[in-house]
């Protein structure tokens, strides 16, 4: 008989309800759940980051992001991790949109504290490894990342914060955000905006060779960065 050992699971709660919030923290910690607890999405690609989870517990109804599009961004970074639908609503519609994505569990409050502990547990259990052929790996602690075909690329440091940035923000990375991760509070905006630019262009010319010509960081204009390849992250 195979014994699991919760504890080493990692869990993030994504709940706004402070009183919900932290009656699930503390009962996860009792069940042995390593827990982090948020009360939106801002700081969560931050948690991420410092803390890699196995699953998160996330509400739809948030302020300022909503809980799809939370779970849509985690999933094309992380598509190993396992989510699980914490939400007041009932319409088959939410449910759907939550199942496309990337949800592995949708639970409707209110839910038992024992339910959801129950229900972690199984999807940090059964959720198996993804591969695309087409995916670029991100291995943040070798800091490289790998294509489909062909040797790893070495980054630097700032290189690897820059790309799992651009996977974690889905279709847009603004320079706002780029700035709070690779910029220097003791130098001036436009400083750091050419520093970034040039990081990016480094980036750009590293895999360009794999890429044939292909683009692997688009500039929106006004707006920031969107990444054109599927990148899988590995930390």
């Amino acid at each position: 008989m195979n014994v699991v050992d919760i504890g080493l699971y990692n869990i993030i709660i994504v709940e706004d309800n402070t009183e919900l919030r932290q009656g699930l923290e503390d009962h996860l910690s009792q069940e042995g759940f390593r827990v982090a607890a948020l009360e939106d999405g801002e700081q969560l690609s931050a948690a991420i980051s410092a803390n890699p989870p196995d699953a998160i517990l996330v509400d739809l109804n948030l302020p300022q992001e909503d809980g799809i599009d939370i779970i849509k961004r985690v999933k094309r970074a992380y598509p190993r991790l396992g989510v699980v639908v914490l939400t007041a609503r009932v319409r088959s519609m939410d449910r759907k949109q939550a199942y496309e994505a990337g949800a592995d569990v949708f639970l409707t409050k209110p839910a038992g504290a024992d339910e959801v502990s129950t229900v972690l547990k199984s999807v940090c259990r059964r959720v198996a490894p993804l591969t695309q052929d087409k995916e670029w790996i991100l291995d943040l602690r070798a800091h490289k990342i790998v294509p489909p075909s062909g040797p790893a690329i070495g980054l630097t440091g700032r290189e690897s914060l820059l790309l799992h940035e651009l996977a974690l923000s889905a279709h847009l990375l603004t320079f706002n955000r780029l700035n709070e991760v690779l910029g220097d509070g003791d130098v001036s905006e436009q400083v750091n905006k050419v520093r970034i630019e040039q990081i990016i262009s480094r980036v750009r010319q590293k895999m360009a060779p794999t890429l044939g010509g292909g683009a692997s960081i688009k500039v929106l204009r006004g707006k920031g960065y969107r990444l054109c390849i599927t990148v899988r992250v590995e930390a």
